[in-house]
């Protein structure tokens, strides 16, 4: 490693003046997530292909720069924020080419600047789709930062999260080496077959961008079900709902089941929702198969209206899809035979809207403007209560606080596979927004919803706050998505695997200049 007294001169030489942006407003939103902003860095790049990251890489090892990959931004886990003033942020948005799509081996590979709206509108026109097609922030979050990252949505509620559509990475190491971890044989075959061997895609998933730079994803495609609907229920209690959950997501019932806390729906019913509900009717009519059922759903949603919100504590919604009218229907039947006995079936509005506009602009602000913090964990099903009750009983104990910083929070959650609940915290609190809050926020939301004044003790306390449900979280040994820098993802392991996993990123990133600190990993 050399110091040199102009670390960007090398990035210029290679990319152009054009692509190594240094003006302080791109540096600020570069440097920011969801949740915050880190340390302002030199520059953000703008590479367009796998040779260029390369090179980026060789560069910033001869000069001492970090390098932070960014793709959508969605993180609020400082998972992508620079953590020091001599580092870089390397903007994939340049990189979005699908690159080859093999409808016979149901297989697409697409560079990791592609969005997961982008690559499903590619492979729709095929009759296909990923196994796992995206998080709800798909139309922004894109593919690398989905696998590294991980991520819950589209797909979720029957092969878990997004490391089950992944079938290899083109990744470059911080050695400058291009590693591809599933080409097999002397022809390097495509990626089309993941458990050959050791699991090396799998080293990849969900490391936070610690173990190289993602440069290309190929993922296992499914075919595109001919049919589609979803039932919601409202329940009095977490444990009937978290019962009902439990009992459709193991027998693989629903694509994707989430709900909320009803006190949140409330919430979230005001004006913006009121402002919307036209368009939002409009679009489930474009997405029904027919006339006929385009009626039906509309009825249902007008005459059902929001009157359920009044007298439960919790909305489950289950979205069901079928090869046929016929098999969708028996998974619908089985469905309410199985929920009925512990809530009652109400108006399927959110769950239709989900259904016709599975990627909407991001809500990266909460109802009337608010700062939003999303924390997670995972747990199985026969842990939640346990975990349920804790979070109560600390939010109980931090009502009036919570009430003296203008702050709420919330419970959301969903099915990640068979055997487990995301639960998912969700803070809210009045306070001025970041600058990528207010470039990022669509235009639709805008006429109602606008940032606080300046809340700095708000923030302070959302910030002890956080740190306390984390642990409580690390109490209950529950797993994460999106461990960023957020989750202690070391804590408690053994001293094996700590070597293990810190010998992993001494191999791939000698120098420690991929994203250091993520994961808890530094050298």
């Amino acid at each position: 490693m050399t110091i040199d007294s102009d670390p960007l001169a090398g990035f210029r030489a290679m990319l152009g003046a054009e692509r190594v942006i240094t003006d302080h407003a791109a540096r600020e939103l570069g440097s920011q997530d969801v949740y915050r902003s880190g340390v302002l860095p030199l520059a953000v790049l703008q590479p367009h292909s796998t040779a260029e990251v390369v090179g980026i890489v060789q560069h910033a090892r001869r000069v001492g720069v970090a390098l932070h990959t960014r793709g959508g931004g969605m993180s609020y886990t400082d998972a992508i924020t620079p953590q020091s003033a001599r580092a870089v942020v390397v903007d994939l948005n340049g990189m979005t080419r699908v690159r080859a799509i093999a409808d016979g081996d149901l297989v697409a590979t697409a560079e990791a600047g592609c969005t997961w709206a982008a690559l499903d509108a590619a492979l729709a026109p095929r009759g296909l789709r990923a196994k796992f097609w995206g998080p709800m922030s798909g139309a922004r979050a894109t593919l690398g930062g989905g696998m590294s990252q991980g991520a819950a949505t589209f797909g979720s509620g029957r092969h878990g999260s997004s490391a089950a559509a992944a079938l290899g990475f083109e990744v470059v190491l911080g050695t400058g080496e291009v590693l591809d971890t599933a080409r097999i044989g002397a022809a390097e075959r495509e990626a089309f077959f993941r458990p050959y061997g050791p699991d090396v895609t799998g080293l990849f998933t969900g490391d936070a961008g610690a173990l190289g730079i993602k440069t290309a994803v190929t993922l296992q495609l499914e075919p595109r079900p001919a049919a589609q609907d979803s039932v919601s229920f409202a329940f009095t209690d977490f444990e009937s709902m978290s019962k009902a959950v439990a009992a459709v997501a193991r027998r693989g019932l629903a694509t994707e089941i989430f709900g909320v806390e009803t006190a949140l729906a409330r919430v979230a019913a005001g004006d913006a929702a009121l402002v919307q509900d036209v368009r939002r009717l409009l679009q489930v009519v474009r997405a029904q198969g027919s006339v006929g059922a385009a009626l039906r759903q509309c009825w249902r949603m007008i005459r059902g209206g929001r009157s359920f919100l009044a007298d439960s504590a919790f909305l489950a919604h289950f979205l069901c899809e079928g090869a046929d009218r016929r098999r969708l229907r028996l998974d619908l039947t089985a469905i309410r035979e199985a929920v009925a006995p512990l809530g009652r079936e109400v108006v399927n509005s959110m769950a239709a809207v989900v259904q016709a506009k599975p990627f909407p602009s991001p809500m990266v602000v909460g109802p009337a403007g608010k700062r939003l913090l999303p924390l997670h964990v995972i747990l199985p099903h026969s842990a939640v209560a346990g975990f349920h009750a804790d979070f109560l009983a600390l939010r109980d104990r931090e009502r009036a606080r919570l009430q003296q910083h203008r702050a709420e929070a919330f419970v959301v959650f969903a099915a990640v596979g068979p055997s487990a609940l995301l639960y998912e915290p969700v803070i809210y609190w009045e306070d001025e927004w970041l600058p990528w809050l207010s470039a990022t926020l669509a235009e639709e939301y805008r006429a109602f919803m606008k940032p606080g004044l300046a809340n700095p003790e708000g923030r302070a306390y959302v910030e002890s706050l956080r740190v306390e449900i984390i642990e409580l979280m690390q109490r209950h040994a529950g797993a994460h998505l999106q461990i960023g820098r957020a989750y202690p993802y070391l804590s408690g392991r053994s001293t094996a695997f700590a070597a293990l996993l810190g010998d992993l990123k001494r191999a791939v990133d000698p120098d420690g200049i991929i994203n250091p600190g993520a994961l808890g990993l530094t050298r």
